[in-house]
């Protein structure tokens, strides 16, 4: 979620605020990747992920996330830009503020309720996902979300401790949710009041 969050902000910020000649044909090329299904590049992410050897290691499942959340941050980040005055960057620039600065001062505070509504679809991505969990983890390595799986796979399973699990398993992301509903309605005011 954090990683998501870092690269959608940096793209977000160079594609709406820097002026670039081309910024719209990376969030156009971003959006592209949503054309082919997660699950037909299980297998070549799998070789690739074996090659380097991380077949068994967090950080490919966490790799694969981040690149599947990350072109939609984009997308947000900067759609929600666009209702920001350009004004307050010119400003900042005139009183010598390097891009940088801009970035850290101006966008990040700005853009707080977007990034809240990017990092709680990032983060049920991540904690919904069992597919490339499943396929790039061991038994040891095991995730919420695998554990999960296990549970549903004994015959004569304790539905009563597979429910509980299962109320368990849906609090983090709720306790996330509540934490950042303000921004989340923040998000959707702004939003209605730019439109």
């Amino acid at each position: 979620m954090v990683l998501t969050v870092l690269i959608g902000s940096l793209a977000g910020f160079a594609v709406s605020r820097l002026r670039l000649t081309r910024g719209r044909l990376l969030t156009d090329l971003a959006l592209l990747t949503y054309m082919i299904p997660a699950s037909f590049l299980i297998v070549p992410y799998y070789r690739i992920m074996h090659a380097y050897g991380l077949t068994d290691n967090l950080w490919s499942v966490i790799a694969a996330q981040v690149t599947f959340a990350t072109p939609f941050a984009i997308l947000i980040l900067q759609l929600y830009a666009s209702l920001v005055p350009l004004e307050l960057d010119d400003s900042a620039r005139v009183d010598g503020a390097s891009p940088i600065q801009v970035y850290l001062r101006i966008y990040l505070p700005l853009m707080v309720p977007a990034l809240a509504v990017v990092a709680i679809y990032t983060l049920l991505l991540a904690w919904n996902d069992y597919l490339y969990q499943a396929v790039l983890l061991s038994l040891k390595n095991m995730t919420v979300s695998m554990t999960q799986g296990q549970l549903f796979a004994d015959v004569d399973a304790e539905w009563n401790a597979m429910m509980a699990a299962a109320i368990i398993y849906v609090l983090p992301p709720i306790a996330v949710l509540f934490g950042l509903r303000r921004y989340v309605v923040a998000s959707l005011t702004m939003v209605n009041a730019g439109m």
